[in-house]
């Protein structure tokens, strides 16, 4: 009996509207820049890190090069590319590791988006730019325990201002990058007028406690943490 040999499948498309088409050589050319990096660099080793549990820090020096934090954003050292790019951008990263495309998308998304849509100017100028260069990671504190993402009232971390500082107390869970971000953009509910209002705790911030969630079943190489917050002040 004579056994056939296997053909490789065909590469996958992603791009089924061959939207990437409508990008400028200059921005096609970064995106080749990027899936070569990614096929070269995290490819090859992105497995053992998902074994782990772990993630792997020695990737982001070489994924600073690229310049593609903030992509969508203009000045404090961003890219001030489109939208368009932006989502192309996402898409490459998730083709090879959907881990990876996530740290992304809390940090330059979700982190620095909070900054730079709603930072004062103070704000923006301080973090926005070693945020872009990979110097500073961001998370993004919303989710709770008992509550999920919901925003409308549904918050049980509260903010209470005490004269030119804020106190916040209360739990958040499953937060990306978190168990080594220097920038954390925690969500709470200010007590005074029962709104939901953004604060910027800095890592180390007394209070503050990131704990990783380990045994995960998906997304393994994403360090999510519980995050307890116990009369942590923040300016």
């Amino acid at each position: 009996m004579s056994v056939t040999a296997t053909k490789a499948l065909p590469q996958a498309n992603g791009d089924f509207y061959a939207i990437g088409s409508t990008l400028s050589e200059e921005d096609q050319a970064l995106l080749r820049r990027v899936r070569d990096f990614l096929e070269a660099e995290v490819a090859p080793v992105i497995n053992e890190y998902w074994i782990r549990e772990e993630f792997p820090h020695q990737l982001l020096s070489r994924l600073a090069e690229l310049h593609i934090m903030g992509l969508a954003y203009h000045g404090y050292g961003c890219p001030g590319k489109n939208m368009v790019l932006e989502g192309m951008m996402m898409m490459e990263l998730a083709r090879v590791d959907s881990s990876i495309a996530t740290f992304s998308g809390v940090h330059s998304g979700l982190a620095m988006g909070s900054i730079y849509l709603c930072g004062s100017e103070e704000q923006k100028q301080r973090w926005l730019p070693p945020m872009a260069r990979l110097e500073k990671i961001g998370s993004f504190g919303l989710t709770e325990p008992e509550v999920g993402s919901g925003t409308a009232r549904g918050l049980t971390t509260t903010a209470r201002r005490e004269g030119d500082t804020w106190v916040l107390n209360g739990q958040k869970k499953w937060i990306g990058n978190a168990t080594f971000a220097n920038v954390n953009i925690i969500w709470a509910r200010d007590v005074a007028d029962d709104q939901v209002k953004g604060f910027v705790v800095e890592k180390g911030t007394p209070g503050f406690k990131a704990e990783k969630l380990k045994n995960k079943i998906a997304l393994r190489v994403v360090q999510n943490a519980h995050i307890t917050l116990e009369d942590c002040r923040v300016p």
